[in-house]
C-alpha cells in the first residue's frame, strides 16, 4: 500500500526525530490509521538502521573538536564585534562626508531664515494689532524728535550758506 502524498514530509521528520509534540501526536495517531504510512514509515526506519550499520560516524579527535570549538567562538566573537547597521552604512567611504555636508547645510539654512522668516511672514491678525504697529513706529518718530528738528536746522543752514556762496 502507497503512503498518502500529503505525508512524505511528516515521514521524514518523524523518522529522523524532529517533529514538535503536537505534530508528533497527529504522526502517532496516522500512523495507527493508515497502514501505507506506516509501511513506509518503517521501511525507512530500516533503511537508516542499515546505513548506520554499514557506515559508522566516523570518531572526532578531541583536538579537533577544541579546534573547531574554537573557530566557532571566534566567530561568534567577530558578529558580535560588528557595528549596527547605521553605523556600517555611515562609516563607509565617500558616505561621511556628503552626510555631515548635508545635516550643516540644513543646520545653517535653518539658522540664517528660520526664525526671521517667520517673523517677515506673520501678518497683523486684528485691528487692534495694526493700530499697534502705527504707535510704535510714531513713538520711534517721537523719540528721535529733536534730532530730527536738528537736522531740519541744519539743512536750511546748508540751504542758506548754498545760496549766498559768491561764484
Amino acid at each position: 500500500m502507497k503512503p498518502c502524498p500529503d505525508r512524505h514530509e511528516m515521514i521524514l521528520l518523524a523518522a529522523y526525530g524532529e517533529l514538535d509534540p503536537e505534530q508528533r501526536q497527529d504522526w502517532e495517531q496516522h500512523r495507527t490509521a493508515c497502514p501505507g504510512c506506516r509501511g513506509e514509515y518503517e521501511a525507512l526506519l530500516r533503511l537508516l538502521a542499515r546505513i548506520k550499520e554499514s557506515m559508522p560516524v566516523p570518531e572526532l579527535s578531541e583536538k579537533r573538536a577544541s579546534s573547531i570549538l574554537w573557530s566557532v567562538k571566534r566567530e561568534l566573537r567577530k558578529e558580535g564585534e560588528k557595528p549596527s547597521w547605521w553605523k556600517q552604512w555611515l562609516l563607509q567611504p565617500g558616505r561621511l562626508v556628503p552626510a555631515l555636508a548635508t545635516v550643516s547645510i540644513v543646520l545653517i539654512t535653518f539658522g540664517l531664515f528660520g526664525p526671521n522668516f517667520s517673523e517677515k511672514t506673520s501678518l497683523p491678525q486684528t485691528v487692534s494689532d495694526v493700530e499697534n504697529e502705527v504707535v510704535i513706529k510714531d513713538l520711534d518718530v517721537l523719540t528721535n524728535l529733536d534730532f530730527l528738528e536738528d537736522m531740519d536746522t541744519l539743512q536750511e543752514l546748508l540751504n542758506v550758506l548754498d545760496h549766498n556762496e559768491p561764484t
